[in-house]
């Protein structure tokens, strides 16, 4: 493509003064044509091509607004290049040798994975590893963390050639301790069980034996008492002696009353409660046995950003030093333009239209309005921002070549193709109204004018003959 000159403030002033001045320019002409030598005429070739008409701005190409990526506690020990570009599904540092991935997501994780945890973190993580292709499970809202998102991890980290966290020093050490404590639970749930099985049986046979011969003597050393003589009485008048009858008597009735209580269904529930509290600690114990088992990641591990892929505008990140806070900045990894608009402008301008960017080089590439925002004030600083347009530009590959630079952006409004075009310096104010151009062979030809493009204007003849080859005068 040819690169097109376009409208300029002069060009439109010049023809503003042809207009106002008709009857000098042809007093000119006339003189021109009686008394200038020929040797001193100017001239110009009228050519057939295309003329288009718009707007034209300056702008600059960038990869869009910085943002900042905040990480998580532990000691950075890698860190990635200022220009860098990364992929969802990459490492893009280190914590502690550990790699912490990018992935595709709205919001961050804000807590550590573990076997049974649901909410939106969980389904944001298991949706990102979805889009990557890893099988991580259901996509259904809520859905636990579980095994199938734990492995979606490892082959996450397998991937990326790193062991998976379930490998880690730390993990073998919690996955060790766990196992102590379900085998304590286990042991502590038998014992309970035992006792509460015990507690069912009852009292054993030789327990009832000797506690109905206790209320036969019972019996017995009643009616001997109740059976005494005055005599008797006299001669045992001790209390609980062999005539006491109302020692006697109650020694009957708690012997009685120990068989009857274990004679009675017995009381298991302290025993039964034992049990409910040791399956209790052994289900915990089994939960936490599980969760160490799997790989499980957190914030340390997981970065999220709302695209598939980043370039790195800014590394924050220091190796040796934590790695809380923000760890880079980051930006598109496409080039767009970006213009600053007057309001008029902004009025031309619309999200969607075609335009026109020539880079430094002379190279023209097709854009289209991607976005246009207001006017706005800034929150900081209370300077006003003006309207702004950014362009995008599908050839991302001959800008990379270009870089970050000034470009010109042209909106194209009106075009005429396969016209007669002349220099704006050959247009001739006619006093009676009107334009006309002069031959250099000698007489004038009235035209109506269209397009103008910088310093060419399109000329539709309307009186006289006028074609491409033709030489006209020229200011």
């Amino acid at each position: 493509m040819s690169k097109k000159a376009w409208i300029t403030a002069g060009a439109v002033a010049g023809v503003l003064v042809l207009g106002g001045v008709g009857a000098t320019i042809w007093g000119v002409i006339q003189s021109r044509e009686s008394d200038r030598p020929a040797a001193t005429i100017r001239t110009a070739v009228v050519e057939r091509r295309s003329l288009a008409s718009g707007l034209e701005i300056r702008g600059s190409l960038a990869y869009g607004e910085s943002q900042e990526l905040a990480g998580a506690d532990g000691i950075v020990t890698k860190v990635p290049g200022p220009g860098s570009t990364h992929k969802a599904g990459e490492p893009l540092l280190e914590i502690e040798g550990n790699p912490v991935f990018l992935l595709e997501g709205s919001i961050p994780l804000w807590r550590d994975m573990s076997v049974g945890l649901s909410g939106v973190d969980v389904d944001t993580l298991r949706a990102a590893l979805t889009s990557l292709g890893y099988a991580a499970g259901s996509t259904s809202p809520a859905v636990p963390y579980d095994e199938a998102l734990a492995g979606a991890v490892d082959k996450l980290y397998a991937d990326a050639g790193y062991p998976a966290p379930s490998t880690r020093p730390a993990a073998i050490a919690n996955r060790a301790e766990a196992a102590k404590e379900l085998d304590a639970a286990r042991e502590q749930l038998a014992s309970a069980q035992q006792s509460l099985r015990t507690a069912r049986q009852g009292p054993s046979q030789k327990d009832l034996t000797d506690a109905r011969n206790a209320v036969a003597a019972a019996q017995r050393a009643l009616t001997v008492a109740q059976q005494c003589t005055a005599q008797d009485r006299q001669d045992n008048p001790e209390a609980g002696g062999l005539c006491d009858v109302a020692a006697a008597r109650e020694n009957l009735a708690s012997a009685q009353a120990g068989l009857s209580d274990l004679q009675k269904t017995p009381d298991t529930s302290a025993e039964s409660a034992a049990v409910t509290a040791a399956q209790s600690a052994l289900t915990a114990a089994e939960a936490k046995a599980s969760q160490t088992s799997l790989s499980t990641v957190g914030p340390k591990d997981i970065l999220l950003i709302p695209t598939q892929e980043m370039r790195v505008d800014q590394v924050m990140a220091k190796i040796g030093q934590t790695a809380a806070g923000p760890v880079v900045t980051w930006t598109s990894t496409r080039l767009s333009a970006s213009v600053d608009l007057t309001d008029a402008q902004k009025k031309l301008i619309v999200a969607g239209a075609e335009v026109e960017v020539t880079l430094p080089d002379g190279t023209i590439l097709a854009g289209i309005v991607g976005d246009v925002s207001a006017a706005r004030e800034d929150p900081q600083t209370y300077e006003y921002i003006p309207p702004r347009a950014r362009i995008d530009i599908e050839d991302q590959a001959r800008l990379a070549e270009n870089g970050v630079s000034g470009v010109t952006i042209r909106l194209i409004q009106d075009e005429a193709s396969d016209t007669l075009v002349v220099p704006v310096t050959a247009l001739l104010a006619l006093s009676e109204g009107g334009y006309a151009v002069e031959l250099a062979s000698g007489g004038l030809v009235g035209v109506d004018i269209g397009l103008i493009q910088d310093t060419l204007v399109q000329v539709i003849p309307t009186a006289g003959d006028l074609k491409e080859g033709d030489e006209v005068v020229i200011a």
